[in-house]
């Protein structure tokens, strides 16, 4: 076996290695990326919509409350103070 071979496998045990250590993670935030869908669905945002907002804002609950202040057409510098007023809890 060479040197690249054994390389190659380390690097795919490492990354299956990863893959089972973020499972908890995973199911722990997949009902909330689904209820983020279904919220943002709601709302009239599209895929790339609630993906951008998803990228950008990291925070569960300023996401929730930014898509609901963004449901009522409220001017855009009150929800990023109230997305900020969120994170400062």
């Amino acid at each position: 076996m060479s040197a690249e071979a054994i390389c190659e496998g380390r690097a795919r045990s490492d990354f299956w290695d990863g893959v089972r250590l973020s499972m908890p993670v995973v199911v722990a935030s997949a009902p909330f990326a689904v209820l983020f869908g279904a919220l943002a669905v709601d709302n009239g945002f599209s895929v790339l919509e609630a993906f951008l907002m998803s990228a950008l804002i990291f925070g569960g609950a300023s996401q929730m409350v930014g898509i609901e202040l963004f449901g009522q057409h409220v001017a855009p510098w009150l929800i990023v103070l109230s997305i900020f007023a969120v994170n400062f809890r």
